[in-house]
């Protein structure tokens, strides 16, 4: 029998997927705004921070080492991998999302799957990234999730995750639910998750990782102003983000920060 949660559930995976096959032109744009800029838009201020950890993580590999991005979108991240002489792989299950993908990386595998049945085999990646996805899931398939993906990754293995902070003071979270209110439909506005630093770093320990660190990035302030004016805020942005790292940086700030990224290990 079929409860509340599992429609819940469903109807949050689904909604997801037609929401990311709707907006694949938007962030085909963006990705081409950021090579030109990190500061063009909220979206390349943002993610520029994001790569810079993920960075560090790639540092951390052999030559040749697995890669997996899960929930590849436009297939950014697999053909940067590629670039730094790894096997990269992706998982999209929207379909104009991995189209995309594909084109882009001829030479990788990009298959059509989800991120709580990840269609790979058990110990087949050194690292999995998974970036602003888990966002669009139920509590209860994040879960799932990150149990599949540790799963999927080698003894030793690590993976990068992003998600959204519950207290972020950018007020994303009233913002949501406010907007939840009155949306029309679950396509025009998908749901979001929200967690703490607290709350993922217990998940992905019962998911079985051995340990996690977690990191604030993107500090209210800055996301604003991006939302109220992109163009005053390309302008004044590379002043600014010294002080944004700053503040982002300090341990008690993770909470309050617009990105909180987890790197865990298995």
């Amino acid at each position: 029998m079929r409860t509340s949660q599992d429609s819940e559930q469903i109807k949050a995976r689904y909604s997801a997927i037609d929401h990311h096959h709707a907006e694949v032109h938007r962030f085909v744009r963006w990705y081409e705004e950021m090579g030109n800029s990190r500061f063009a838009n909220a979206f390349a201020y943002g993610r520029a921070k994001i790569d810079r950890l993920l960075d560090g993580c790639f540092k951390e590999l052999t030559p040749g080492a697995r890669v997996l991005d899960v929930g590849c979108g436009t297939g950014e991240y697999v053909r940067l991998a590629t670039e730094l002489g790894f096997c990269a792989s992706g998982v999209e299950p929207a379909e104009a999302m991995r189209k995309v993908a594909i084109e882009k990386n001829p030479s990788s595998t990009i298959a059509d799957g989800v991120a709580t049945a990840l269609p790979f085999p058990s110990g087949a990646f050194d690292l999995v990234i998974c970036i602003e996805v888990l966002r669009y899931l139920h509590r209860a398939d994040n879960r799932l999730a990150l149990r599949e993906i540790r799963r999927v990754l080698a003894p030793g293995g690590a993976l990068f995750l992003t998600s959204v902070n519950t207290y972020a003071l950018d007020g994303f979270y009233l913002h949501y639910r406010l907007r939840r209110m009155f949306a029309s439909t679950s396509a025009a506005l998908p749901h979001c998750e929200f967690t703490t630093p607290a709350d993922i770093d217990r998940e992905v320990r019962e998911a079985g990782f051995c340990s996690a660190v977690h990191h604030g990035v993107l500090f209210a302030p800055m996301r604003i102003l991006y939302k109220l004016s992109t163009g005053i805020a390309s302008r004044i942005a590379p002043a600014l983000e010294p002080i944004d790292d700053a503040i982002s940086m300090r341990r008690g700030m993770r909470a309050l920060a617009g990105h909180l990224v987890t790197i865990a290990m298995r």
